[in-house]
């Protein structure tokens, strides 16, 4: 039996999975999977300019994958919600999963 949803479940689906098409943003996902990080903390451990870490942080937080808080002068990024870290886990695992 095959569930159908509506147009706007289908947007942010596709949303998803255009935020997820690129391969910083999933080392920028890792990362944020193994602790909350400042952007400047982002940049340094994975060799990226702060501009592009924040525009790629940008991206993902538009998508709903990656929320912010403010601590201090930084903002501090985390994954949005335990979905988000299961749906990297899930792709991580498909990916190395040898058939």
């Amino acid at each position: 039996m095959t569930e159908s949803f509506d147009e706007s479940t289908l947007e942010h689906v596709t949303e998803i999975f255009k935020a997820l098409s690129d391969a910083n943003r999933i080392r920028i996902m890792h990362l944020l999977s193994q602790g909350d990080c400042s952007v400047g903390h982002i940049a340094h451990t994975l060799n990226l300019s702060q501009s592009n870490v924040s525009h790629q942080l940008r991206t993902l937080k538009q998508a709903h994958l990656v929320k912010s808080n403010r601590s201090g002068q930084s903002m501090i990024y985390a994954l949005d919600d335990t979905h988000v870290t299961t749906l990297l886990d899930q792709a991580i695992h498909h990916a190395t999963h040898k058939a």
